[in-house]
């Protein structure tokens, strides 16, 4: 094979494989089309967090790794739709806000460092008004 041959087999290698990678991000594209399509809001910013920990490499490992790489994406479709499931996103927020509010009186003065001595007890702002 001459130095011409080579370089003109290099570059189609090269080109092939780059239409392999923009096929396979259009099919990521699409796959993820059910979490990217959702509204502005907390539910889709919920829904990502989610699908990033699903697919991250301690929880699916490398066996995720080897379909994407042959273009199998029926995997990513479960795990995107499965992230985006209104059930399970309201359950994933009323969640998030229990924990928030879970030791009761004024949510914002929790920490202990500011407001009067009844918040720092844990008791609402209409404590105290009197004195």
């Amino acid at each position: 094979m001459s130095t011409k041959q080579k370089e003109a087999s290099k570059k189609t290698s090269k080109n092939i494989a780059k239409l392999k990678n923009e096929k396979n991000m259009k099919d990521f594209a699409k796959a993820t089309e059910s979490i990217f399509d959702k509204k502005e809001g907390l539910p889709k910013e919920i829904a990502i967090m989610q699908f990033e920990e699903a697919t991250s490499a301690k929880n699916v490992g490398k066996g995720l790794d080897k379909k994407l790489l042959k273009g199998d994406m029926s995997s990513i479709k479960k795990i995107a739709d499965a992230a985006a499931d209104k059930n399970q996103l309201a359950s994933t927020e009323r969640k998030m806000f229990r924990d928030l509010f879970r030791g009761g009186g004024r949510a914002g003065y929790k920490s202990g460092s500011k407001g009067c001595k009844f918040a720092k007890k844990g008791r609402g702002r209409a404590y105290g008004k009197n004195s």
